[in-house]
């Protein structure tokens, strides 16, 4: 199995490598030290053509991206702005905080078709939403990035490519705090 690392994309410490069609292959290290929704998600995202390219972009432009889990972290995910430093330098090096036990479903609900129905969904999400926001980081297009059309359509496709249409991105949502979830009581 031919193994590459598309991007530094570093989860529990260690980079995370791809095989040919960007799954990626995670460490002992990696399985031990990380939830699974966190794992999952990252496969999921990787698998669409936005996370491709994304990955592929982040290769081709020396990014390195280091994962934590934080569970005391308010929110699914959030990756702080870099400092100018980053943004001028030739290796860009980003943060991307994901905390996969902030997403429960509530007791006897069932989520809406295009919503999160579990942890993994979240972090599919979550690595999405968190990713697209590093593109633009990376690009030197610094905060605020929801309210732009690009950041917009970007958002609307990858949501879609992950089966979650009824989930925003954007300054209304609060994204980083929490995201919109409609139920439907069982």
């Amino acid at each position: 199995m031919l193994l590459v690392a598309i991007a530094a994309v570093m989860l529990a410490g260690e980079p995370v490598h791809f095989d040919a069609s960007h799954q990626p292959q995670f460490t002992t290290n990696q399985i031990q030290n990380t939830s699974a929704a966190t794992r999952n998600g990252l496969a999921r995202w990787a698998a669409t053509p936005h996370g491709r390219h994304l990955l592929d972009y982040f290769a081709a432009h020396d990014c390195d991206i280091e994962v934590i889990e934080d569970t005391s972290e308010n929110a699914m995910g959030r990756a702080p702005e870099p400092g100018i430093a980053t943004l001028v330098s030739k290796r860009k090096r980003f943060v991307m905080v994901l905390n996969p036990a902030f997403y429960k479903l509530p007791k006897d609900m069932a989520p809406l078709p295009g919503q999160l129905a579990n942890a993994s969904d979240a972090m599919a999400v979550a690595w999405a939403g968190e990713m697209l926001h590093i593109y633009f980081y990376a690009r030197g297009i610094s905060l605020p990035h929801h309210p732009r059309p690009d950041f917009q359509d970007q958002w609307v496709a990858i949501a879609g490519e992950l089966g979650m249409t009824g989930v925003r991105h954007d300054d209304g949502d609060e994204f980083a705090r929490a995201v919109t979830v409609r139920y439907l009581g069982r």
